[in-house]
């Protein structure tokens, strides 16, 4: 019975962080006013500076987080005020447009199409799961994986890319369908889209729930391979050097370590000792303070 209950919050969740998922797989990038359409060699997520874009931008992102921690309260009422937020998203991308982030100038009116599709099955997967309340999870409600939200999103929120048009230039990432040599490239673009954060927050809401613990060890393991290929496919047009590229990974090894910390808790590892705790969570504490500097410098 529960695992009737738990299916369309899961569905919601995923359904949330369809438009994330698309655009970092390049679908539906032109139907978005924070993706350049100039030229499919010019695609990427950037910075504008028009505050209704960065709000949808902002939306579209942690709309994800948002759901999974809701629908995990299994409240109806709460459940509700998510399928509320979702609609309010939805009507948020209806209303926005921003100008081409490659030339400056007035885009095409184009309809966002990742969100009309996702957001509606969203809603409705709510309104259904707002109809059969959750059970408590006999699993802790641990903050953990919600932390690692903060870490997930670190190259959404502050390593996107500026677009300067103009007398100045744009720098931008492609990914093209050649691989592996594009392998790391589309991992830095899929960090700076979000994907990360989607996968953190369907990591939180199974442990919320008490999925299946290899699912946040599979969001682990996925998160631990943007870090390893920039090491293994670091390439001379990629970066101009290790020092450029590496250092933005270090927020993912991060929300990693946060994801899978309550899973080995649960496996066994609970007798660890008071200093080894402290220790982690003074690393943890630390790395943030030095993102947050790092990012201001």
């Amino acid at each position: 019975m529960r695992e009737l209950t738990v299916a369309p919050r899961l569905c919601a969740v995923l359904a949330a962080s369809g438009p994330v998922v698309l655009t970092a797989f390049g679908v539906g990038r032109s139907d978005l006013p924070w993706f350049s359409s100039a030229s499919p060699y010019l695609e990427g997520p950037y910075a504008l500076e028009g505050t209704p874009v960065e709000a949808l931008f902002l939306g579209v992102l942690l709309l994800p987080v948002v759901v999974a921690g809701l629908v995990a309260y299994g409240s109806r009422r709460i459940t509700l005020a998510a399928a509320v937020v979702t609609g309010a998203a939805l009507a948020l991308g209806l209303l926005v447009s921003g100008p081409d982030p490659c030339t400056g100038q007035a885009r095409a009116d184009t309809l966002p199409w990742p969100l009309l599709v996702c957001y509606p099955v969203a809603i409705a997967a709510l309104l259904l799961a707002a109809r059969l309340p959750l059970s408590p999870s006999e699993r802790p409600y641990g903050v953990a994986p919600w932390a690692g939200v903060f870490f997930a999103s670190w190259g959404a929120l502050f390593c996107r890319l500026v677009p300067e048009f103009g007398e100045r230039s744009l720098t931008a990432f492609h990914a093209s369908s050649e691989a592996p040599n594009d392998l790391p490239r589309w991992f830095v673009e899929a960090d700076r889209i979000g994907l990360p954060v989607a996968l953190v927050a369907l990591a939180a809401f199974a442990h919320a729930v008490g999925l299946s613990r290899r699912i946040g060890v599979a969001v682990a393991a996925v998160l631990l391979l943007f870090p390893v290929l920039d090491v293994l496919f670091l390439r001379p047009g990629i970066a101009a050097s290790a020092e450029d590229l590496l250092p933005a990974r270090w927020h993912l090894l991060l929300a990693a370590l946060l994801v899978v910390w309550p899973v080995r808790l649960r496996a066994g590892f609970g007798s660890l000792s008071r200093v080894r705790t402290v220790a982690v969570t003074a690393v943890v504490v630390l790395s943030a303070l030095w993102l947050v500097v790092s990012s201001y410098s």
